[in-house]
């Protein structure tokens, strides 16, 4: 789950964050690695600075 200041979060070329092509990934780990992973992708892709909130959520199942 996520806000939607991660899909809105913009590169300097004002590209959209792509999160649906990005997730796969890091498919199969543990919930905190997967978001860490994401959070460093996310501000990588903004420069290091988000515009809005960005909320994300990730849960395992065992």
């Amino acid at each position: 789950m996520h806000t939607d200041g991660v899909t809105e979060a913009r590169d300097s070329r004002g590209t959209f964050y792509p999160l649906a092509e990005r997730l796969p990934r890091w498919a199969g780990q543990a919930p905190e690695t997967l978001l860490a992973n994401l959070r460093s992708d996310l501000l990588a892709h903004t420069g290091g600075r988000l515009g809005d909130d960005a909320a994300m959520v990730a849960v395992g199942i065992p």
